[in-house]
Parts: structure tokens; sequence; C-alpha cells
């Protein structure tokens, strides 16, 4: 019973993960009421949980609440963390998390509370839907609770349910998935009004900032790539983020991932700022990147808003691969030209 207890709780991350075997792992961090300042990691038993913590947490909140970044916004600041995100890394291995404004039991809501799944090895379909499931349902307990044996409860529950349906779900990759997402996206009458010029205009920020990155290599770079993009209609939560993360990984020709992984965030809280939207993170993040999460559209504005001198050519190239995700082969069908 207490070697189960120390696996549910977790702490510090096993020194191999085991070649890629399947895995689905809750976890929660961050802030909450039950305790004086950042809570216990539940959960923070994989290398790549670790490596999420930190980035997002540790250096990149941390960073911009210790450098007075969001503070320096002043009206065009966010008033709450209220996100969805998904961190792409290779083929079928994700990361799904919300995170939203909180408080330790001294009354401090400088940092938000996060929970997320870490799944590798999975059919994609069932289990991003299993991820956010899991997640929310997390998240909506934990903000009822005001104690940390509650979070633990919280946290052994949805953990366990977790684990057993995720046994039900076989291999099968992610390219199902990301075929479906990007017709979502191909199909939006927003991002394909006038000529599908946002979507246009969103592909050629892609080209010209990431493609170049990706050629001397990410890694070598000092920051990765941001793009602010419009949410998609009737996805629901965290969909959006999925659909640009998809979409992103085919104009670049990348199917199986790019280096660092592909961040996606949804700032579904976001309405009394211009959006909600979506920041895509291609490659490192850094704290100086993860500023958008506060940052409302008046400190940065879309991508798809952005005036930039597109050639016609690579425009009708965006429009034919948008027709392909869409189901579309012949160019009248595509309506590639308004």
């Amino acid at each position: 019973m207490l070697k189960k207890l120390s696996q549910w709780l977790g702490g510090l991350s096993s020194p191999a993960e085991g070649g890629g075997a399947p895995r689905a792992q809750l976890c929660l961090f961050g802030k909450h009421p039950g305790w004086d300042d950042h809570m216990q990691d539940l959960g923070l038993n994989t290398e790549r949980l670790v490596e999420v913590r930190r980035t997002l947490y540790a250096e990149g909140i941390a960073g911009n609440i210790d450098s007075g970044s969001w503070e320096k916004l002043g009206a065009a600041a966010l008033p709450v963390f209220e996100h969805a995100f998904v961190w792409r890394f290779r083929a079928d291995e994700f990361v799904f998390g919300r995170l939203w404004s909180s408080s330790d039991a001294r009354g401090r809501k400088k940092y938000p509370m996060v929970a997320c799944v870490h799944a590798r090895g999975f059919e994609m379909t069932r289990m991003a839907a299993l991820a956010s499931e899991s997640v929310t349902r997390a998240m909506e307990a934990c903000r009822q609770e005001t104690d940390a044996q509650s979070v633990r409860s919280i946290f052994l529950r949805e953990s366990e349910g977790l684990s057993a349906r995720a046994s039900g779900i076989g291999p099968g990759g992610s390219d199902r998935f990301d075929r479906a997402c990007r017709e979502s996206l191909a199909t939006d009458s927003t991002l394909n009004a006038d000529g599908a010029q946002p979507l246009v205009r969103a592909a050629y920020a892609l080209h010209r900032e990431a493609e170049p990155a990706l050629k001397r290599g990410l890694a070598q770079s000092s920051r990765g790539v941001h793009l602010r993009l419009p949410c998609i209609g009737g996805m629901g939560v965290g969909g959006s983020a999925w659909a640009w993360s998809a979409a992103a990984l085919d104009l670049l020709n990348v199917p199986t991932g790019v280096p660092d992984g592909l961040l996606s965030i949804e700032a579904i809280g976001a309405s009394g700022g211009g959006g909600p939207w979506v920041d895509a993170l291609i490659g490192r993040v850094t704290t100086a990147e993860l500023v958008c999460l506060r940052a409302s559209r008046a400190a940065i504005p879309l991508t798809t808003d952005v005036p930039f001198n597109i050639d016609a050519a690579f425009a009708d190239r965006v429009r034919s691969k948008a027709a392909m995700w869409r189901g579309v082969t012949s160019p009248e069908k595509a309506g590639t030209r308004d």
C-alpha cells in the first residue's frame, strides 16, 4: 500500500522511462489554498513532466513574475490565468493541461495552479479526449476544495480513473486525429474568409519564421518561434490548440514533431482581452516567449492581422493545402480563388 501511495503521490522523476512504453500520467502543481506556499507536486514522476513544470512554471511564469513583465503591460495585461495548453513532442507523445488563477493559504495570487496529463503510445483521438476529461475533472474538483488532503484525494481518484480508462486504448498513432484537426481548421469560416487570407498569413509567418529556424536547428536557437493565432469556432476547450499544432506540423512538413516540441496555449479566459486566441510556440520555450500568457491582443496582436506582402503563388499553395485538409482534390472544388 505504501508503495502504491508513493507512486501516485509522485516526487522526483525516475532516472529512465524505458524506451517510450505507453504511459498516461496525471500531474498537479502550482498554488492552492491547502498549502502555505507552492503546493506539493503530485504525480511529477516522468522526466517529461519535470521538464514541463520547469519550463512553464519554475522558469516561465516565475521569471515573468520576478521581472515584473506583466505589471509593465499595465492595462494590456490579462487580469487572470485561464488557459488550456497542448505540448506536442515526438509522434504520439503530448502533454495536455489547464492552468487557472489560484492562491496559497496566505492569499497570495500571483501564481496559477496547473493540472496536466502526459501521454504517449496511444491512439490519439481517444487519448486526447481522455486527457482533456481527466484534467478538467481534476481542475474543477480542486477549485472547490481548500485543504491539501482533499486535493490529494482528488489526485488519487483521477489518477486511478485515468490509468484504468487508458488501459483500454491501444496504439494507433496521431495521423487520423491530426487529419480531423486540420479539417476543422480548414473549414472554419473566419480563417477562410476573404480568400482564406487569415490562414494564408498564418502559413506565411510559419514559413518566414519557423522554416529557417528548423533548417539551422531549433536546438541551437536562443529563442523559439511565436505566433498568435485565432481560435476556431465550435471546437471546445483546447480544440483550437490541437488544431493549430496539427496544422503547423503539416505546413512545416515535420509530421513526427520538432526539436524541443510545439507548445500551443489557448487563452480561453481572454474574452476581455480581445480573445480567445492560441499562442503557438515552436522550439525552445523561454521566459520571454511566455510573457504571452498574460499579454492581451493590445500587447501582442494576432499574426493573422499582420498585413504581410505575400506572393500570389505562395497564397495559392496554402489554399490548395487547405483544400486537401478538407478532402477536396480538384482546383475547381478547392475554391482557391475568390
